[in-house]
């Protein structure tokens, strides 16, 4: 009678890493078996097989994904604002990653509709890994040695153009490729993989694995990966109305006055934001017709409405802010009132009200 056992024996040598992308490329695997039988009862020498060996090929995977919450808002004029990302390498091993941006690739973010290009558009690596740019600091444009499992932050830092108005929108991709690494510095592109090519057990051969990401010039299994984010202006619209009515005049006093000399007439200067953003230190500077006189006594700033403006009641609310009355020294024409406004929030209407008599 005979018992046989077989037993199989596995030697990794080099690093096999406990990552979720699995034992790193390169890893050299042994693989034997041992036979072990008896004869009767009496056990008989172990056999052992020929040591089978093979490399473990570059299982090449990676993924971008913006990191902004929503959609960046940013004003017309604004400097350095950032679209915040994060590039992980989920393959097997060591490798540098090429960063390249791509204005309006014709995949939308979130739906919005790109209508104008951010400008001085540069991307750069999150060198101290403290997840905000660092004017200076990041200056990093490719990202050199990133193992497998880790990730890194990158930014598209650009400005926005004066002019922009609330609602524009700015849509940026960032497009990673893999590279070699293995040393510092930048390494080569990895444009092809070892897909069409046969497997050769002692060789470690490339295996593009990586998905379909947001961008319109990668897809799947081409070694690279893209996601995208966009910047949307949010800012104050105002609009200024000028109107007046007649308080009173020499002749009828108050009982329905006209605009004849000696009349006191009240003007209201509405201002009204329809943006999505504040509009702050508004400040409105009113030049004195030459009708008007431009002394102290007859130069005033009020607070409220009066009947002919606003059909006699007050529409908006009343001015915020600190005034500074007549500016000027005397004569026609040469005294400004000016009205701070403070700040004038989305959605809100203030209103200013100045007094002055007709000469």
């Amino acid at each position: 009678m005979k018992k046989i056992l077989v037993m199989a024996s596995t030697m990794l040598f080099g690093f096999m890493g406990a990552n979720a992308a699995g034992t790193v490329a390169g890893t050299l695997v042994n693989n034997s078996a041992t036979l072990s039988y008896t004869v009767g009862t009496v056990s008989q020498t172990a056999i052992v097989s020929n040591t089978d060996s093979f490399i473990v090929d570059n299982k090449i995977d990676l993924t971008v994904a913006h990191q902004d919450a929503t959609i960046v808002a940013v004003t017309p004029g604004a400097t350095v604002q950032v679209l915040t990302f994060e590039v992980t390498n989920t393959g097997n091993k060591v490798q540098d990653f090429l960063l390249t941006q791509t204005l309006n690739d014709g995949n939308p973010y979130a739906g919005e509709t790109d209508n104008f290009d951010a400008t001085t558009v540069q991307v750069f690596v999150d060198v101290n890994g403290n997840g905000v740019y660092d004017t200076g600091t990041d200056t990093a444009t490719f990202i050199d040695e990133l193992a497998p499992d880790a990730a890194v932050t990158v930014f598209i830092v650009s400005n926005i153009p004066t002019g922009q108005v609330n609602n524009d929108v700015s849509d940026h991709t960032l497009t990673a490729q893999v590279a070699v690494g293995g040393a510092a510095g930048q390494g080569a592109a990895i444009a092809t993989d070892d897909s069409a090519n046969a497997d050769t057990a002692m060789g470690e051969e490339i295996v593009f694995a990586d998905g379909d990401g947001a961008g319109a010039t990668e897809g799947a299994n081409d070694g690279m990966h893209a996601d995208h984010s966009a910047y949307k202006v949010v800012s104050a619209a105002l609009a200024v109305v000028k109107s007046s009515c007649v308080l009173s005049d020499p002749v009828n006093a108050g009982t329905n006055p006209k605009r004849i000399p000696g009349a006191i007439i009240r003007y209201e200067i509405q201002i009204a934001n329809t943006g999505s953003a504040a509009a702050t230190v508004v400040s409105l500077a009113d030049a004195i017709a030459t009708q008007y006189g431009t002394s102290a006594a007859n130069l005033e700033v009020r607070t409220a409405a009066c009947a002919g403006i606003d059909g006699g009641t007050n529409a908006c609310a009343t001015k915020a802010g600190t005034v500074e009355t007549n500016a000027g020294t005397g004569g026609a024409g040469t005294s400004n009132v000016t009205l701070d406004y403070a700040t004038v929030a989305a959605g809100a209407t203030e209103c200013g009200y100045i007094e002055v008599t007709i000469q």
